[in-house]
């Protein structure tokens, strides 16, 4: 069987990480990716004597919203960038009470993509964007993003004029479990060029859940299965296609 890339995952999250991390082995490589820059320092010292663990440096917009991202962090994210490849999660969430705090969640997001235009490397950026995914692609098209970097959607939730733009502009797509549980979820599932799609799970969703290797196995299995039942793929076909498509980003970016 194909080796499983859980592409997007908040291992750290997971009560007992460690050990988790130790018991997928070499059947399930990740992308760990984080909320704030603490997170990423905790996380990558946790994580390094794992091979099949790859931390991503992050400032989620829901930390961004809740005040719990400050000066201090953002200034330290630009300071850790210089030696990190890969970037996540980072964007803009507007969904409800977090609409309240747009204009400060633009700025944060601004000065990531400055950073990462600055630093003039090629990196892979995994990007949130909940009801502000129009605003997301202007700012990358502002800055370039796109056109020096890796640029994926976890979970996407914009339009299909937002979807049919982020291919034109050569973003990758991560599909998880509750992104195929909704109708536009499921059909931009369907409609991501098979040389884009990638696979996630998105969890723990919550700091200190508990959490096995058992259960993260099964649930990349079942969310594989979803995408290949979804596109009417055959299951193992699809395990090699989603394994080709990490594999040539984990070995461009995290070697």
């Amino acid at each position: 069987m194909p080796q499983l890339y859980d592409m997007h995952c908040h291992l750290d999250f997971a009560d007992g990480a460690e050990r988790i991390a130790e018991c997928s082995g070499a059947g399930l490589y990740a992308i760990c990716s984080t909320v704030v820059p603490s997170s990423y320092v905790g996380a990558r010292e946790r994580f390094a004597g794992f091979p099949n663990i790859h931390v991503a440096l992050g400032i989620h917009p829901w930390w961004v919203a809740n005040g719990k991202v400050g000066e201090v962090d953002v200034s330290r994210f630009e300071g850790l960038l210089a030696n990190e490849p890969v970037v996540g999660e980072v964007g803009l969430d507007f969904h409800g009470r977090n609409k309240e705090s747009k204009a400060h969640q633009v700025d944060v997001f601004g000065r990531v993509l400055a950073a990462i235009r600055s630093e003039g490397a090629d990196r892979l950026v995994f990007l949130h964007a909940v009801k502000g995914c129009r605003k997301t692609l202007n700012m990358m098209e502002e800055m370039g993003t796109h056109e020096g970097n890796t640029c994926v959607f976890h979970w996407f939730s914009g339009s299909r004029d937002d979807f049919g733009r982020a291919v034109s502009m050569g973003c990758f797509f991560s599909v998880n479990m509750r992104m195929l549980a909704t109708p536009a979820g499921l059909e931009f599932a369907k409609a991501v060029p098979d040389d884009r799609l990638l696979m996630e799970t998105d969890s723990p969703a919550h700091e200190g859940e508990e959490w096995s290797a058992g259960a993260w196995r099964q649930e990349a299995e079942n969310t594989a299965r979803g995408i290949a039942e979804a596109r009417g793929m055959d299951y193992m076909r699809t395990l090699e296609l989603l394994a080709a498509n990490s594999e040539a980003l984990v070995s461009r970016y995290c070697a």
